[in-house]
Order: C-alpha cells, then structure tokens, then sequence
C-alpha cells in the first residue's frame, strides 16, 4: 500500500483563490445581465407605444407595439449611428398611408441602446383634440354663465316686477344646475382618465343597484307622464364591482332615457345572466338617435341632433362617463336606436370570481 502526499503550497493556493474569484465574478455578471435584462423587458413592456432594446445588432428586447419594426432596417441603422458617435440620435421616418414617426435612439450603456418611436400623426390628431375638447367646454361654460349675468342684472333693473324676480331667480337656478352638473361631469370624467384611478371593488348585487337607481327617478318618471319598469332574470350572479361607479353609470343612462322619450312612453330597465357576465339593459320609446350620430355618442361632449331641430340638453359627458365606468370594471358597452322608435343601451359586466366575491 502506497501512501500518496499531495503538496498545497502558496502557488496552488493562490491559484485555486483566482479560480474562485473568476468563477464568482462570472455569477456576479451572470446575474446583474439577468437583471439588467429584465429590467429592459419591463421598461418596454411599461410603454403605450413601440419600443425596443438593441444590443449588438439585433433587437434582443421589444414590446407587442414595436413587434412590426423588429427587423427594421433604418432602425438599426439609426442604432449603428447612436453607437458610432456615442450620443442620442432623433430622426423622423416616414411610414404606411402618410404616417410618420419621430424615432429617438438612447443610450443606456456601452451595449444597449434604447429605441422609441412616436405616432406624429396620432399626437397630432390627440391635440386637434384637445383643442377642439377645451373650446367646446369654454363655449359650455360660457353660455350659462351670459344667462346668470344678463338675469342678475336684470334684477337689479326692475326691483318692482315681482313676476320678473321669479322668473329670473328661477333661470339662475336652473343655469346654476347645469353649470354644477358640467362641473361635476369634468371632474369625474377626469378621476376616471387619471392612471391612478382604482374602483372601490366588492361583492354587489346588480338587481339591488338596479332597484335602486329605479327608485330614485321613480317619481321624476311619474312627473313627465312615463311607464318606468324594472325586469330582472331571478338569481342574478353577483358581481365584483365597485357600487357607487355602476350605480352613477346607470342613472346617467335612465336620465338620458327620462330626457328623450315623450310623455305617454315607456323606459324599461332589464337585465340577465349569460355565462362569465351579467347583461344590463336600458330601452326606451323615445326620438331615437340618428344612424350618422350612433358611432359618436361615447365620445366627450358630442350631443346628438334632436328632429325638429329642439335644443340638445345635458353636457355631452354622460355617456362618455357611462363607458369609462363600464370599461374600468372590464365590460363593454353598446347602443342600437331607430328614429321614432327608442334607444337601447346595453352593458354587461363581469361575474365576480369565487376570490372576488
């Protein structure tokens, strides 16, 4: 039997410390790769409009958006430029059907490069918007606030005329109404655009908010001379959804109903269970809105023509409003009207799952 001695001195042990550190050094970069990585994936992901990582000469990270422009060549180009001068490049690239994109290549480090492209046309025609939005709310504004002044004047005018103070006092009421009513529309309709909005979610009975809300208009139905009814399909599922939100979706729908059927007409209130969701409904006999308006009535402040041309009431936010809440709790929502014979509004929500309820 041979006894064998293996000999450690200062070089092996040395040498053994380095193959240490360069095997831990290689997870260290392994790791932080992975992380860079992944922090990449989620920036791309986080953004509303095509965006894509290049390292080396490929795109190794891009969000559904940019999936398009994945093997674009002007793309890599502008990459290819980024890296040889080391600084940011912006260019403006044309695309399909007149469109046009302002592209920026970015920097991250001395492998990536971070390319972003804008929708030129898209940003313009959100601004046209934006525009076109601020100058109908002024106009909005504007008019109520004329009617108050001109009637407040003339109370000061004819301090005598009894039958005129009424008959002021009442108009600066009512045009206060409204101007609240527009208030209030313009601050909801911004809670609800906010990136930071969340639903107050819980279990909600849908037939319980229906009851109610039919409740609460019962007796102005009753004032203007319309059968208001309420049909609900028994055992309705319960919902995961936020009370007060659908609630206020479903009294701006009665109201605009109530507002647009004629005295001797009807508005019924509906709603049933379909597998995954619950269908509300809410149909009346009224005027009926203009095919040409139908694909319009969601959007802000458009208020469909009336026949006979009679004034349009309410601000033209209550249905944009409507489909916010709708969309917020994951629903959709739609309308089929016939001039002269009614309007029907039809959203459904979905049924609460065993963790939501």
């Amino acid at each position: 039997m041979f006894d064998h001695i293996i000999f450690f001195g200062i070089p092996e042990f040395v040498a053994g410390v380095l193959a240490l550190v360069v095997v831990a050094g290689g997870l260290v970069g392994w790791f932080r790769a992975r992380r860079a990585a992944a922090e990449r994936r989620a920036l791309v992901d986080g953004l509303p409009y095509p965006a894509l990582v290049y390292t080396g000469s490929g795109a190794s990270t891009f969000n559904l958006h940019a999936e398009p422009w994945r093997e674009s060549a002007e793309l890599a180009a502008l990459v290819r430029e980024s890296v040889g001068t080391g600084r940011n490049v912006v260019r403006t690239i044309p695309a399909v059907e007149g469109q046009a994109y302002q592209v920026r290549a970015i920097r991250l480090d001395r492998t990536a490069t971070l390319v972003l492209l804008e929708d030129l046309s898209a940003t313009g025609r959100q601004q046209a918007f934006y525009r076109n939005f601020i100058q109908n709310v002024s106009h909005e504004l504007k008019t109520p606030l004329t009617v108050i002044q001109g009637h407040a004047a003339k109370l000061g005018q004819s301090p005598d005329d009894r039958a005129g103070w009424q008959a002021s006092v009442r108009i600066i009421s009512d045009e206060g109404k409204r101007l609240t009513q527009l208030v209030d529309n313009l601050l909801t309709l911004a809670r609800l655009e906010t990136p930071s909005f969340q639903l107050e979610r819980g279990p909600l009975s849908l037939a319980a908010v229906l009851e109610d809300a039919v409740l609460q208009v019962g007796d102005l139905a009753e004032a203007r001379g319309l059968a208001l009814s309420l049909n609900l399909t028994p055992g309705l599922p319960r919902l995961n959804a936020d009370r007060a939100r659908v609630k206020q979706a479903v009294l701006n729908l009665l109201d605009n109903a109530l507002k647009y059927t004629p005295s001797g007409g009807a508005v019924t209130v509906g709603a049933r269970a379909e597998p995954g969701r619950v269908i509300c409904t809410i149909a009346d006999t009224g005027e009926g809105i203009p095919a040409d308006d139908l694909p319009y009535v969601f959007e802000k402040l458009f208020r469909a023509r009336r026949s006979g041309g009679r004034p349009v009431e309410g601000s033209g936010l209550g249905l944009t409003i409507v489909e916010q809440i709708v969309r917020a709790h994951g629903g959709e929502i739609t309308v089929a009207s016939t001039p002269g014979q009614g309007t029907t509004f039809s959203f459904w929500l979905p049924i609460a799952t065993e963790r939501g309820a």
